[in-house]
């Protein structure tokens, strides 16, 4: 990369991320040990994500959360699991997600199993209102989020309060188990197969999307209920990949 290019590429990454970088960050070097990924058996990407598309996925598991970095949709560079009620250290490592840079980014490919089973939502930079000029943290609390000192706060602040939003709908939909006779009602739809892969997708859109807008039932502490929307999950995935075969 020319010089005089790559020095104007680190002067707007350090003018987007505030913190310091991760060398000169004493917290941030802290905090790092948290980081699974430095012990997995990932690959390594070759080229310098942008900034811009950093975003954060954060997984529910019971009374913890997985809280994942990424550069872009193919490459990641942070994943650590905490207490859901440490904001304390869940905010340090969203700051630290979010302001600092990162030497080293990961192939995003299956290099953690246990995350695809679990409740997920993201975090990611989105223009408000059509202004790109004014670009903040889009996130699934109702709001967006400034990019400023508080956002990793507000974060692990927020992450609380949504997961008790998300353990009374499961409560909801476990009451007096007859929702377990709605899911099975779903997964014979799901399941019905024809010699046309096209027209089971499209006649099983509808299903699909009402498996789509019911993910946290992952969170569901009925093994029942999330066994069975675990097998809803996996026909939805197989109806589209027998579509994808079918049209491509």
């Amino acid at each position: 990369m020319n010089k005089m290019i790559k020095r104007g590429y680190e002067t707007k990454t350090m003018k987007l991320f505030k913190g310091k970088t991760l060398n000169n960050n004493t917290d941030a070097i802290d905090i790092g040990k948290l980081n699974m990924l430095t012990s997995e058996p990932v690959n390594k990407v070759k080229y310098k994500p942008n900034p811009f598309n950093r975003k954060i996925d954060f997984y529910y598991d019971e009374d913890k959360v997985f809280i994942e970095g990424l550069a872009d949709n193919y490459c990641t560079f942070w994943l650590s699991k905490t207490d859901i009620a440490d904001t304390s250290l869940n905010a340090q490592i969203c700051k630290h997600i979010l302001c600092d840079s990162f030497d080293e980014y990961y192939s995003k490919s299956k290099y953690y199993h246990e995350l695809h089973c679990l409740f997920k939502k993201s975090i990611y930079r989105e223009c408000v209102m059509g202004n790109c000029a004014d670009r903040r943290w889009h996130t699934p609390f109702g709001g967006y989020i400034s990019d400023d000192d508080n956002a990793g706060s507000s974060i692990a602040k927020s992450l609380i309060t949504f997961k008790s939003e998300i353990d009374k709908l499961c409560e909801a939909r476990e009451d007096g188990g007859n929702y377990l006779s709605v899911m099975q009602s779903i997964l014979e739809h799901l399941s019905q197969r024809t010699n046309d892969s096209v027209w089971d997708y499209f006649a099983a859109t509808p299903w699909i999307k009402i498996v789509k807008d019911e993910d946290y039932l992952l969170c569901s502490k009925n093994e029942q209920i999330k066994g069975l929307y675990l097998q809803l999950v996996k026909h939805c995935s197989d109806l589209y990949s027998r579509y994808m075969t079918a049209v491509r």
